[in-house]
């Protein structure tokens, strides 16, 4: 008798065994593939990423501050794409910095994509030495009083929100008399800006006299017309109660009037404004508003703009809402620098865009000039009284005068040239 392991497998055995291992091959095959193809994507993966590069314009470039510079403009030559963590390197603060780039190559139709970093290092430094707004020359100190340098002289720096002051020269303010200064303000970059100058202590002050000429508001506009310009005023309480269709009568096709003034911490809405936006229109006037600031921070003049939104309701004006901030003669108190008094327009005209609200920035020649940046691309509403402006810069409205007369107000009003897109 045969021993069972000599049986024969049945046949179902046999089939189910050659399943397995066909199973088992196919297995292995699929593994191999997979192995393969991850090895195959493996090398062109790594392959891409070592092919990344970037080559920078220069090495440890140094920037001055508050100026922009476009991260792009610092790339040389690259393989990839480039894709900086900002649009602009970070100038706002002087020392060192960064700027990451990331380069990035997709593959497999971007299935996959390397990516490399690169990073720029530079140098942000100033080099501007502080503004002297107001020297102060032939200032008169009333006796007995005490002395601050910083009631006579006005200054700024770009940078620095609180340059320091230093006074050679003794003033007694007990005796009357010219006392010889000199002034030097200094930065925290130890830029410096120095001048002399002279006050005099005394117990004798002028009387006020109105000695400047008054020009008619019809004499204004035959001097100036020409075609693609309008002319108009610009008014607030100061001016009272106006009768505006005598106004309107007069010549005048526009009228800018104040919304309200802020004291830095709250807003205070133009006791006539609302009379007068409703008397102006009425008169089929075209009509503008302006807020006289004194805001120092970004939060509160996005508020002054919050506030203008809501006490519009909704209203429309012809002209783009003009930002006021006029306060040079004390800027030093104010603890902030040039650069962060541009940063206040950016955001109140920001804010008021949200709206659907323009905004124009209204300048005299000089601040125009030293103070406010970029106002070659701002609106601007320039002040400056005088027959012809020599100001450089492109403008939208032109405050050409503060002693017109025009009927329908009493005393002076200032006049504007508008000067419309054709």
């Amino acid at each position: 008798m045969r021993s069972d392991r000599y049986k024969e497998e049945p046949a179902a055995e046999k089939k189910k065994k050659k399943k397995h291992t066909a199973l088992k091959v196919l297995l292995i095959l699929i593994f191999i593939l997979a192995a393969a193809i991850a090895g195959v994507t493996a090398y062109f993966y790594w392959t891409a990423y070592d092919s990344l590069a970037l080559t920078f314009t220069e090495e440890s470039p140094v920037l001055e501050f508050g100026e922009e510079y476009p991260s792009m403009s610092y790339v040389k030559e690259s393989s990839g794409e480039i894709y900086p963590e900002a649009a602009y390197l970070d100038s706002e603060k002087t020392g060192a910095a960064q700027m990451t780039f990331t380069a990035e190559k997709p593959i497999f139709g971007g299935l996959l994509t390397p990516s490399k970093d690169f990073t720029l290092s530079y140098n942000v430094i100033d080099s501007v030495p502080p503004l002297e707004i107001w020297n102060g020359d032939g200032a008169l100190l009333e006796r007995g009083t005490e002395f601050d340098i910083n009631d006579v002289i006005a200054y700024g720096d770009n940078a620095d929100p609180t340059p320091l002051v230093s006074v050679d020269g003794k003033v007694d303010m007990e005796t009357n008399g010219e006392y010889p200064l000199h002034v030097k303000v200094t930065d925290s970059s130890g830029n410096s800006t120095e001048w002399d100058l002279k006050v005099t202590v005394t117990d004798e002050f002028p009387a006020y006299e109105d000695t400047d000429e008054h020009t008619d508001f019809s004499d204004f506009v035959s001097s100036y017309k020409k075609n693609g310009r309008s002319f108009g005023i610009d008014v607030s309480a100061w001016q009272n109660e106006i009768d505006f269709k005598a106004v309107k009568k007069a010549g005048c096709e526009f009228v800018i009037i104040r919304i309200g003034y802020t004291d830095g911490e709250s807003v205070t809405i133009d006791k006539t404004f609302s009379r007068n936006l409703q008397a102006a229109r009425a008169a089929g006037l075209r009509t503008g508003i302006y807020l006289y600031s004194t805001a120092n921070t970004e939060e509160q003049v996005r508020s002054e703009a919050d506030w203008i939104v809501e006490t519009l309701k909704g209203s429309n004006v012809d002209l783009p809402v003009a930002f006021d901030w006029e306060d040079f003669d004390n800027f030093q108190d104010y603890g902030m620098s040039l650069y962060q008094l541009n940063k206040l327009y950016d955001a109140f005209s920001d804010e008021l865009a949200k709206s659907g609200y323009g905004c124009m920035l209204y300048g005299s020649k000089k601040y125009l000039e030293k103070a406010w940046t970029k106002t070659d691309t701002r609106p601007v509403w320039l002040a400056h009284y005088t027959e012809k402006t020599d100001y450089e810069g492109p403008f939208m409205l032109w405050q050409a005068s503060c002693t017109g007369r025009i009927p329908g107000i009493e005393g002076n009003v200032d006049m504007d040239i508008l000067y419309n897109k054709n």
